[in-house]
């Protein structure tokens, strides 16, 4: 500014300037605009008529740095936080293509995202940004399509806050009002974190996995409830629990070597699993709360038998019996130890032995898929809870032998069918059966 008043000294000094030509100005200032600052057009083609080329010269450098008062002069109108006209410099995070009045909401339920602007490049743009925006940062453009907004911040209030969510990680869901989401999660083995919504009339979605406040991001839905659980740990064998522990501890239970290759009584599906160390679970007294039942397979099993801490997965069954260890498992409990008997600490552990995130249905391997009166499911990865029932569009399912696999008749079945798993805490998990994974393979253990 302190440049142009020396510019504008200047010319004063070197002839007049007309009122006609500040009229001038005033009438055509959107079109040069556009002209100068867009189109590259040279300034020269808005000289005004001059006796000379010097002040012809002198005449351009005014009507520019004019230009360029009332442009900078041109003051972002805010409608609380999104305004016409505006944009910020740089912090692109993303972009899609979408009407102006989605881009806000898009931008707040992307994770990240802290402000943004809208354009009509490409049939309509909005450009997700992040960092630390404010409407301090944005400036005025030309372009009155434009907008631009930034988003609120998470309000906290404590360890909960409104209008704000997490990223994935989903553990179960249970249709409950907002207040009573936070205690649910904590009594949820497992649960580390929530969100709750208004779907289906108030639905709170337990998450599992470290996390802290600031996972958290922020969304248009102020109904929206989110929150972390005091004292969330992950724990040293990978397990995850609200309380600090797995569950109770067993001791002294008999161990012994099982030597085989096969896929055991569970026939739990072949898939990715990040524990290869596999288990016949038995039944006799010592094993108490811990003993085989179909609820058991797939879980996970910390066991200590004098060397050290290692998690199992039951894969089978050893009726009449206690710990069963396959070779694989045998040789890391005992220290490469040969056949025979030890005694070893046992506890339910909240670990998930496949490679994915929360619960997932399975197909029992080689169902038949072409009856449409027969289906069998089960639900693995469950964070340590234990499946006690399950139902088909309301109507409940029955263990399938010794199998975690459920049994349901009658039909026809169509993948739109839903099936609801209900957990030893109360807890639930809902699917369709178009979304339960078919797999006709199953895993082998040794």
């Amino acid at each position: 500014m302190d440049k142009c008043l020396a510019v504008v000294r200047l010319t004063n000094a070197l002839q007049n300037i007309t009122l006609f030509d500040i009229f001038f100005l005033h009438f055509f200032w959107r079109t040069a605009i556009e002209n100068i600052f867009h189109q590259n057009i040279h300034p020269k083609m808005f000289s005004f008529a001059a006796p000379n080329e010097a002040a012809s010269g002198w005449r351009t450098v005014l009507v520019i740095c004019l230009l360029m008062m009332i442009h900078g002069g041109s003051a972002i109108q805010w409608n609380g936080n999104w305004a016409f006209a505006c944009d910020f410099n740089g912090g692109d995070l993303s972009q899609a293509t979408i009407p102006g009045d989605q881009c806000g909401g898009r931008c707040a339920g992307t994770p990240g995202c802290s402000h943004f602007t809208w354009t009509t490049w490409n049939g309509g743009t909005c450009f997700m940004k992040q960092g630390q925006g404010s409407k301090a940062d944005a400036f005025a453009t030309t372009d009155s399509s434009m907008v631009c907004g930034v988003i609120d911040t998470i309000q906290w209030n404590g360890n909960w806050a409104f209008g704000c969510d997490f990223v994935g990680n989903d553990l179960s869901s249970a249709r409950i009002s907002s207040d009573q989401c936070g205690g649910y999660c904590a009594s949820t083995s497992g649960c580390t974190h929530f969100t709750w919504t208004s779907y289906a009339g108030g639905t709170c979605f337990m998450k599992l996995g470290s996390v802290s406040k600031a996972d958290a991001f922020k969304t248009s839905d102020n109904t929206m409830v989110c929150g972390v659980v005091d004292g969330a740990v992950v724990t040293s064998t990978g397990g995850i629990t609200s309380s600090g522990n797995t569950g109770v501890k067993l001791t002294n239970v008999l161990s012994t070597r099982h030597g085989a290759f096969e896929a055991g009584a569970c026939s739990l599906p072949s898939a990715s699993y990040n524990l290869l160390t596999p288990v016949a679970l038995g039944d006799i007294s010592s094993l108490s709360q811990l003993k085989y039942t179909n609820s058991m397979c797939g879980h996970v099993l910390t066991i200590d038998c004098g060397h050290g801490a290692m998690d199992i997965i039951v894969t089978n069954s050893n009726l009449g019996g206690g710990l069963d260890l396959y070779a694989s498992s045998w040789a890391i409990a005992t220290a490469n130890a040969p056949p025979g008997e030890t005694w070893c600490s046992v506890q339910l552990s909240t670990r998930n032995p496949f490679n994915f995130d929360g619960p997932r249905c399975y197909y029992g391997p080689g169902t038949d898929l072409d009856n449409p009166y027969f289906r069998l499911v089960a639900v693995f990865n469950t964070g340590g809870r234990l499946v006690t029932g399950a139902t088909l569009n309301g109507v409940a399912g029955s263990f399938n032998g010794v199998q975690p696999y459920f049994a349901f008749y009658g039909g026809p079945i169509g993948g739109e069918g839903r099936v609801v798993f209900s957990f030893n805490d109360g807890s639930n998990f809902s699917v369709f059966l178009r979304d339960c994974v078919r797999e006709n393979v199953k895993q082998m253990w040794s």
